[in-house]
C-alpha cells in the first residue's frame, strides 16, 4: 500500500512540475503585457527583455542593447536601428570584453572615443590613449594612466595645471619630493607638494626645500608639535 501511494506521489508531482512548465513557457499563461497601452506596454516588454515585441523604436533598441550585454554578444547589436544607440551596444560589450579591436567596429564617434578612453584605462595602457580624438579626453586619459602607474614621465604631456596635479599625486603616493621641485613656476603648488611629502615620509628635512615662509612653518611646526607629544 506504501509503495502504491510513493508511486501515486511521484506521480502528481511530475505532472505538476509539466503544468508549471507549460505555464512559464506561455501556453496557458496570458500575456499581462497586453493589458497595457503605448508607452506602459513597451516598458513592459522592455522589462521582461521582449524586444521584438515593442513598437517604439528607441525603446526596441535599448531593449536590444540590453540584450546584447546579457548575452555578451556584440552580433546583437547589429538589430538596433538608431546609429547612437547601436554604438553605446557595441561600446558596452567592448568594455565588458576588454577587447579594444571591438572598438574599432563602432560608427559612432562618440562611443568610439568613450570605447578607446575606458579600455585604455581598464589596461593601464597609454599608447590606447592616443586613438582618443578628443583633446580633453585624450589628455584624461593620459593623466589617470600617468598617476595610476606612477609615471611621472607621462605628466610632461599635460598642460601646466594638470602636469602640477599629475606631479604632485605621484610624488605624494611615491614619497619622492625631487616630483615637488619639477613645476617649481608654481610656487604654491610645490611648497604643498613638499609639505605633503615631508608628513606622509615623517622627514623633516623636506621642510627645508619649501620656499614660502608660512609654509615652512607649517611643517616645522608639525614635526614640532609631533616631538613634544613623544
Amino acid at each position: 500500500m506504501k509503495i502504491k501511494l510513493l508511486v501515486f506521489v511521484a506521480a502528481l508531482v511530475i505532472i505538476l512540475m509539466m503544468l508549471t512548465s507549460c505555464s512559464l513557457t506561455g501556453g496557458a499563461v496570458t500575456d499581462q503585457c497586453l493589458s497595457l497601452e503605448g508607452a506602459a506596454r513597451d516598458n513592459c516588454y522592455s522589462g521582461a527583455i521582449q524586444c521584438s515585441k515593442i513598437k517604439n523604436t528607441q525603446v526596441r533598441d535599448s531593449c536590444v542593447a540590453e540584450l546584447a550585454k546579457q548575452k555578451d554578444d556584440v552580433k546583437v547589436c547589429d538589430l538596433i536601428v538608431t546609429s547612437k544607440t547601436m554604438g553605446f551596444c557595441q561600446y558596452q560589450i567592448a568594455i565588458q570584453q576588454d577587447d579594444f579591436e571591438l572598438c574599432k567596429e563602432i560608427g559612432d564617434e562618440y562611443w568610439l572615443d568613450n570605447c578607446y578612453y575606458k579600455i585604455a584605462l581598464q589596461q593601464n595602457d597609454v599608447r590606447k590613449c592616443a586613438y582618443v580624438s578628443e583633446v580633453t579626453q585624450n589628455l584624461d586619459c593620459v593623466k589617470k594612466i600617468a598617476i595610476a602607474t606612477n609615471n611621472a614621465e607621462l605628466c610632461d604631456r599635460l598642460s601646466k595645471q594638470n602636469r602640477a596635479e599629475c606631479l604632485f599625486k605621484i610624488a605624494a603616493e611615491t614619497l619622492d619630493a625631487d616630483l615637488c621641485g619639477k613645476f617649481a613656476e608654481d610656487r604654491l603648488n610645490t611648497a604643498s607638494c613638499y609639505l605633503k611629502v615631508a608628513k606622509l615620509s615623517d622627514n623633516k628635512a623636506i621642510c627645508n626645500k619649501i620656499a614660502i615662509k608660512d609654509i615652512r612653518n607649517i611643517c616645522t611646526g608639525y614635526f614640532t608639535d609631533k616631538e613634544a607629544t613623544k
